[in-house]
């Protein structure tokens, strides 16, 4: 009876020992749960960057298009991000702001929202209406203004959304941005919806923005979390396709370089043999004494005559009175000049172009795009006009032909 009881009671403290107590299990369940914010913390980290790095590309094909636009350059660049709560946005602004909201409808789905100060969004609309980007301090905008404004920030994300088609190699489509003024001094101004909660992580873009010799200010960029990862999703599926594409064209290469030498070998063989019958076909055409009449060729002569000379014994001369009255467009070449892109993006008023022509040279004459004379600029009445000077001579004419 004692043997069996002590045979229970191992039993017992055997299953006791193969459990694990509160503490072990509260400990396990801790370092599974670190592991795992770890993992989220990194994956959050690398989207992070990654979406700063496309808000740059983004961006910076939005910057050439303001640019041209203003007539000024414009830098956007230096991006920096990190997580915010949606409710604590608005901590970041002050007074009045210009939100545009873009809504993706095509390749990405979501809505982002950019921020740029009141001040910033004046200069604009002033240079955007042909001013000098002069403006007041705090100065509201009215309408005229802020459709101004808006105009300019549709080609700008515009050019923005195509350069992250090209990157993320997908169409990308946007609606037109909605532009809202407000005011962060008020308290009860919201935010505008990015369908997202209040306690919602939103990834915040700061960008540094400049207008060349004019302002200095910050453009911010909201976008969801989730969009985030449908950018990383398409970022990753894009590598992927060009990785299959580069291994696919390395694949075909060394598949086709080994044929042209094998190709190269086998007309080796042959050449000899072919060679020798080539040969002795010609040489038994040779040996028949068949007789070959040869022609010496007659090149006709471009007189350097202005006068063309002419043929009119087959003119219809009815057909060529219609001929008379066909209409030709004629242009006055004052000179012409080569610049680069930058060169173009950075014209203003009161530029200087230095072309190619030197005072006192005659002017080109052109007749549907065709050199026919020279000239040099007189004054009639109150028109510009042209005395030619000079008639282009047929021979200088045909070579001019393209």
């Amino acid at each position: 009876m004692k043997t069996k009881l002590k045979r229970k009671m191992g039993v017992k403290k055997m299953l006791s020992d193969d459990f694990l107590s509160q503490e072990e299990l509260d400990s396990l369940l801790n370092g599974l749960n670190e592991e795992s914010e770890n993992k989220d913390n990194l994956d959050l980290e690398k989207i992070i960057d990654m979406m700063s790095e496309v808000g740059n590309i983004a961006m910076g094909s939005g910057a050439t298009t303001l640019s041209t636009l203003l007539r000024k350059k414009v830098k956007i660049e230096s991006p920096q991000a990190s997580i915010v709560k949606f409710k604590d946005i608005r901590t970041n602004f002050e007074g009045q702001q210009l939100v545009i909201t873009i809504d993706y409808k095509k390749g990405l789905k979501g809505i982002n929202s950019f921020v740029l100060p009141g001040n910033m969004a004046n200069i604009i609309s002033n240079l955007m209406m042909g001013g000098e980007g002069k403006v007041e301090e705090n100065s509201e905008l009215d309408e005229i203004s802020k459709s101004a404004v808006g105009e300019a920030m549709n080609q700008m994300m515009g050019s923005a959304s195509t350069a992250m088609s090209d990157f993320l190699r997908t169409s990308v489509d946007i609606s037109p941005p909605n532009i809202h003024v407000l005011d962060f001094s008020d308290e009860s101004t919201s935010f505008p919806p990015m369908e997202t909660s209040e306690d919602e992580d939103i990834i915040s873009i700061k960008f540094n923005m400049e207008i060349n010799g004019l302002a200095k200010t910050i453009f911010w960029q909201f976008i969801p979390l989730s969009f985030a990862k449908t950018v990383e999703e398409l970022m990753k599926k894009a590598m992927s396709e060009g990785d299959n594409r580069t291994n696919k064209n390395q694949q075909q290469v060394q598949n086709q370089s080994p044929q042209p030498q094998q190709s190269q070998q086998r007309q080796t063989q042959q050449q000899p043999q072919q060679i020798a019958d080539d040969y002795s076909q010609n040489s038994n055409i040779i040996n028949q004494g068949s007789e070959v009449n040869v022609n010496p060729v007659n090149f006709g002569e471009i007189s350097d005559s202005s006068q063309p000379q002419q043929n009119t014994q087959n003119i219809d001369m009815n057909k060529l009175q219609l001929l008379l009255d066909v209409p030709l467009e004629i242009k006055v070449e004052l000179g012409r000049v080569q610049m680069s892109l930058k060169e173009v993006l950075d014209l203003h008023n009161g530029s200087m172009l230095q072309l190619d022509k030197l005072a006192g040279e005659p002017l080109d004459i052109y007749a549907n795009g065709k050199l026919v004379a020279r000239g040099e600029v007189v004054v009639i009445e109150e028109s510009f006009g042209v005395r030619i000077t000079e008639i282009v001579s047929l021979k200088e004419r045909l070579r001019s032909l393209k």
